[in-house]
């Protein structure tokens, strides 16, 4: 599943489990992608962070508004930064 989160503001999106952060900027956008998993995982807004939480036993890709992927952990493709 893929989908998009969209910035309105300044804000910094978390991804479980690996604890990876990425600084968002007003009016920019992240790709997340979950594959090889459970059809639980969760997205969540806690005080100025957007949490994702990748499904059971799952993967999670993201990539910047640039296109470029963004590093969240082992599953990252090599490209990422």
């Amino acid at each position: 599943m893929r989908f998009l989160i969209n910035a309105d503001r300044r804000m910094v999106v978390v991804f479980e489990p690996t604890a990876a952060e990425y600084v968002m900027e007003p009016g920019k956008h992240v790709v997340v992608e979950w594959f090889n998993g459970g059809d639980d995982g969760m997205v969540s807004f806690e005080a100025e962070d957007f949490v994702v939480h990748a499904p059971s036993g799952g993967c999670t890709r993201a990539w910047d508004y640039e296109g470029t992927e963004i590093y969240i952990g082992p599953e990252s493709g090599p490209d990422a930064r």
